[in-house]
């Protein structure tokens, strides 16, 4: 087994006002290709920093972006909407404050669609800037990315986090549902919204767990652990890039020692990722409902339609999706009898072209819906030279396992960042 040292956490000594001084002239370099902020103000970061390093914390020296679907009392939350322009909240979402109490510096809001939704930004994907970098967490995942902050946080309702982290070609997770409060966020659907962020190693990302939950830090793998291969029934909509890359992550784990099994899919999870936009349009048309009624003529098309689908959904085909979802947990908790982590496709497979659309979450949707800890490791190239991430997904509550065993497979290796401009894109 390749040692991994636990230790090894990405911490930095630089001064907080360093680390922003070094942020915010990368941003200035690289902002007018990427687009990835919805505000950010130089003055307002650089004090921020100066009141950080009298505090200390154990994110002291870290910059982070923060989704524009977050309320920050000191700048704009507009939720990627032109009904929201100049908000500005009274108080910071939980996950910011949290964040701000342990020492890190949110930089400025990232750019989000449409309150978290399909409509995208203008954000564009940093390893070739006419493809989409995805959604709805564009912009934190392309920040993250081309090297402008050490993290960024995000949300999840169907694969907003574990999209973009694979076409931007970095670590993304999503932690247990309700592990991390989210208070503060714009909601869209309750039952289904998570608290999510991203980092260019797996280390930070435990980090920022610790300090958004309260929780022990991962222990280091004492041993090869055992992955289960679930190809899941859309396996074959993948496409060839996403099937190799999740091919070679199991031998690789495999030549590592670690047990590496092949699961069927259990018959109560059977069409239930085909389901979870009916219940997510069922919440966000309650969730929305002023918006829907007051502002419709301001909203995107996409949004009103899946609105309007969701006011006319059927009760008993929503309680169905919900019946469903206990008797899928249910058969979850047999395959994690059987391995610790599992192992599947994160995305179809390369970034689209294009900025219209943001690409498709089906591979996240099951797990979202089911409120499971997922992650995206960065995992291969594919066949026209951009990143393709996999997905790893473990038991409710077993956030600080899968998060060691990212670190385990990847080798903890981060996604090395250069500011070097190439025809296509920004990063070498």
């Amino acid at each position: 087994m390749r040692p991994i040292s636990w230790a090894a956490v990405q911490t930095t000594d630089r001064p907080a006002t360093d680390a922003v001084d070094s942020a915010l002239m990368l941003i200035s370099t690289l902002e007018p290709t990427i687009h990835a902020w919805a505000y950010l103000d130089h003055e307002r970061a650089r004090r921020e920093a100066a009141e950080a390093a009298g505090r200390g914390g154990s994110l002291l020296g870290l910059v982070a972006g923060v989704k524009d679907i977050f309320d920050t009392a000191d700048q704009p939350s507009e939720y990627g909407s032109p009904i929201y322009a100049g908000h500005r909240p009274l108080a910071d979402a939980s996950a910011v404050a949290l964040l701000r109490e342990e020492g890190a510096v949110c930089i400025g809001k990232t750019v989000t669609s449409e309150f978290a939704f399909a409509h995208p930004g203008p954000t564009t994907n940093p390893h070739r800037t006419t493809h989409t970098p995805g959604g709805s967490s564009m912009g934190s995942a392309a920040a993250v990315a081309a090297g402008m902050v050490d993290f960024a946080i995000g949300t999840q309702t169907a694969g907003s986090i574990i999209r973009p982290a694979s076409f931007c070609g970095v670590y993304g997770f999503k932690p247990t549902f309700g592990s991390v409060s989210i208070a503060g966020a714009k909601i869209f659907a309750p039952s289904l919204d998570t608290v999510g962020w991203f980092a260019r190693g797996p280390f930070l990302l435990d980090q920022v767990r610790v300090a958004l939950t309260g929780q022990p830090e991962a222990a280091m793998m004492g041993a090869a652990p055992t992955i289960g291969l679930l190809r899941t029934e859309q396996w074959n909509e993948c496409a060839d890039d996403s099937m190799r890359a999740v091919v070679a992550t199991a031998d690789i784990a495999q030549a590592l020692g670690a047990n590496v099994l092949n699961l069927d899919m259990p018959g109560p999870m059977a069409g239930l990722a085909d389901k979870q936009p009916t219940l997510m349009a069922y919440e966000a048309a309650r969730s929305l409902a002023w918006e829907h009624r007051a502002k419709r003529d301001e909203l995107s098309t996409e949004l009103r339609e899946m609105l309007d689908r969701g006011r006319r959904a059927d009760a008993a085909e929503i309680n169905g999706v919900r019946a469903q979802k206990s008797a899928a947990l249910t058969s979850c908790a047999e395959l994690f009898a059987r391995c610790s982590v599992i192992l599947t496709p994160a995305v179809i497979g390369e970034a689209p072209h294009g900025l219209g659309q943001t690409g498709d979450p089906r591979f996240a949707r099951l797990w979202s819906l089911l409120g499971l800890p997922a992650v995206s490791i960065p995992a291969a190239t594919g066949s026209t030279g951009m990143p393709v991430g996999v997905q790893l997904v473990a038991a409710a509550g077993d956030d600080a396992h899968l998060l060691a065993v990212a670190a385990w497979v990847t080798g903890g290796k981060p996604v090395p960042v250069s500011g070097a401009h190439s025809p296509q894109g920004v990063l070498a």
